[in-house]
């Protein structure tokens, strides 16, 4: 039994394709287009800044990855280190973060109708949530098998587009750092640009929450999420500094990357682009979301936060209600008509809020896990570690700032809202004696 339970989880491969399946969404086919519009030709630069920002965000979570094995993703460090109460306001607001689920839907909807004029993208949007909850229900191994072959769809199409951008293009303007056009903005637009990217470079490290299902967590989740990053140079940069070597800087400001696909490949080419990049982007993105809200929800289930039914599964381990609230979630921007950046800037605001939360669990873990941090994997000293801790979290308020500035003040305030509401059902679930947390079963202390 323990064999077959072994070779039922996740190896480093299936960790590495859904890091890449989060991560590569929507946005590196339509974000680029805006971030030249503040920067010029120094957008692939603004897109490197941009990954090494996510990864100085993600840095935090990677290394305690490392540290110990723990089945409940970040719910589990933030109560382990932040305290019982942290935990449950974060997985009772975590039913925010499934509004992501929203976001790809509606961008599907969209490249869809592009191929297909007559297409109602609402119906589209529908049927793809609908479907990837259908897969989901077979378990995270048969999904996660799914992502790889997915995945590897999704690279061989990037890198397609890479290859005869530059082939067909003139990448020297932008590779020319004292050219007029090489930061049009100067350092605002160019932060700016940046901003607008980072949200693409984020994703990878919601593979903690595999912990459970994972062959050899301390091992394979950080160098899963640390692979990720080489994926993303070349295919991120790679794909900015196409866009902007084949067609003039005016008439890519402000456009996906399928204006300049158009020009680069034929037409039977381009609509395998259209299938094999963008919307496989989407479809890796909506099929490793619902698996990652699996693990800290039955971890929670199982400590009080939600009703024992939430914990139910199927033949095939597959939690059905846990599914089929991200996929009411999903579905109720769709059907609203949301647009898909006012999606992103809502996401933006609930992430920045969970990520602190876990920047202040991760920087307890020198003084509540000395021994554990000491010989962890990726062996950081506790000082090093609490200065990586607050270099994030710097950088995560510098984002949450950003995000705010962005919204109306009357989504601001939806999002300030909804978040209290979270937390006050938390902290009252807390106080009425009907959790029952385990934290000694989440992770080795010692």
């Amino acid at each position: 039994m323990e064999k077959k339970k072994v070779k039922g989880k996740l190896t480093f491969s299936e960790l590495w394709m859904l890091g890449v399946g989060q991560v590569i969404g929507a946005g590196v086919i339509t974000t680029i287009g805006p971030a030249i519009g503040f920067t010029g030709y120094s957008v692939w630069l603004a897109y490197l800044a941009a990954i090494v920002l996510g990864l100085i965000i993600n840095l935090p979570i990677i290394i305690f990855s490392s540290i110990t094995k723990f089945s409940g993703g970040d719910y589990s460090v933030i109560t382990n280190l932040g305290g019982e109460k942290a935990g449950g306001m974060f997985i009772i607001s975590f039913f925010l973060q499934m509004l992501t689920m929203s976001l790809y839907a509606t961008a599907l909807g969209i490249y869809v109708k592009s191929l297909i004029p007559s297409v109602s993208p609402i119906l589209v949007a529908v049927i793809g949530v609908a479907a990837f909850y259908g897969i989901n229900l077979l378990g995270t191994k048969n999904m996660a098998k799914i992502q790889k072959i997915l995945s590897w769809i999704l690279i061989a199409c990037l890198f397609g587009f890479v290859a005869f951008g530059l082939a067909k293009g003139n990448p020297a303007p932008a590779l020319n750092f004292k050219g007029e056009q090489f930061t049009t903005g100067g350092l605002t637009g160019f932060i700016g640009a940046m901003m607008i990217l980072v949200y693409s470079c984020q994703g990878y490290k919601l593979n903690v929450n595999y912990g459970g299902m994972a062959q050899n967590p301390t091992r394979d989740l950080p160098k899963s999420m640390l692979a990720v990053i080489p994926v993303l140079i070349v295919l991120y940069c790679g794909c900015a500094l196409a866009d902007v070597s084949v067609l003039p800087l005016s008439e890519v400001v402000g456009q996906p990357l399928t204006v300049v696909a158009q020009v680069i490949f034929s037409k039977p080419l381009f609509f395998l682009f259209i299938i094999g990049g963008p919307i496989m982007a989407l479809l890796t993105s909506m099929n490793s979301t619902y698996g990652m809200a699996v693990g800290p929800y039955m971890t929670a289930t199982r400590d009080g936060w939600l009703p024992e039914i939430f914990g139910k599964t199927n033949k095939n381990g597959a939690p059905v209600l846990i599914l089929t609230i991200q996929l009411v979630v999903g579905l109720i921007p769709v059907l609203l008509g949301f647009s898909v950046s006012t999606i992103v800037s809502n996401i933006m605001v609930i992430t920045s809020v969970f990520q602190l939360l876990l920047f202040y669990a991760v920087f307890q873990a020198p003084k509540k896990m000395p021994k554990k941090l000491a010989e962890s994997t990726m062996h950081v000293s506790p000082l090093g570690l609490r200065i990586i801790v607050i270099i994030a979290t710097i950088a995560q308020l510098f984002i949450l700032i950003y995000s705010l500035r962005s919204l109306s003040l009357g989504l601001a305030i939806f999002n300030i809202v909804a978040i209290i509401v979270c937390f006050a059902y938390a902290i009252w679930r807390h106080k009425s004696g009907k959790t029952h947390v385990n934290t000694e079963g989440m992770f080795d202390m010692n």
